[in-house]
């Protein structure tokens, strides 16, 4: 059976209280298709996530922006999918490539991000795509690729988790991808599952940065 089509929303390091509460707010008013068809999920910087779990409508639900690679303990700054599974929180974004490019997370490190957060009963998304050098260069699919066979490497069971491309070649840069590009990739996810893993790629993914 196919997964529903799937929206996400990352807040990233953005809004005070006030600000999270009038975006939930907008979020509860909004007119979305019936849950059979469409899965909303939002996701707030750590310090929220209870605020906005207690407000937002029961058929949206909250994701966290990270958690880490295992086990809570002397980890300064970091969040454990423990934590996140005793706040009640369903969804955890993995991969994103803000972490991938600014603190160095490489394929192997969210692979076994992806596989810890799953083991624990957190739902994923995990995120991959490429940089604009790497895309002007020709070697999207190959990047794509990588990151996909990082995570097939670790995971199994696929049934939990949603691959969200992100082209990070478009952000901050004037450029915009096309529905045409996506398709591209999603194109590869196909080849890699024929040739590798199976994966339920029924899905459309839109994921929002804020």
């Amino acid at each position: 059976m196919g997964r529903k089509f799937f929206v996400g929303g990352n807040w990233k390091c953005n809004g005070t209280g006030e600000e999270v509460k009038k975006i939930v707010s907008t979020l509860n008013a909004g007119e979305v298709p019936s849950t059979d068809v469409v899965e909303v999920v939002v996701s707030p910087p750590f310090v929220f996530l209870p605020l906005v779990k207690n407000t937002l409508r029961p058929d949206f639900h909250v994701a966290a922006q990270n958690c880490w690679v295992k086990k809570g303990g002397a980890f300064t700054g970091e969040i454990s999918a423990e934590m996140l599974v005793n706040l009640d929180i369903p969804w955890v974004i993995l991969g994103h490539s803000e972490r991938r490019l600014l603190l160095n997370e490489s394929n192997e490190f969210v692979g076994d991000k992806v596989a810890y957060a799953l083991s624990k009963g957190l739902k994923v998304i995990a995120c991959v795509g490429e940089t604009l050098e790497q895309r002007e260069s020709g070697s999207t699919m190959e990047v794509v690729a990588a990151q996909t066979r990082a995570i097939a490497d670790k995971v199994s069971n696929w049934a939990n988790v949603v691959l969200a491309y992100e082209p990070v070649w478009a952000i901050g840069t004037g450029k915009v991808a096309t529905p045409a590009q996506a398709q591209e990739v999603r194109d590869t996810f196909l080849l890699i599952e024929f040739m590798f893993i199976s994966i339920n790629w029924t899905l459309i993914c839109c994921f929002v940065s804020l």
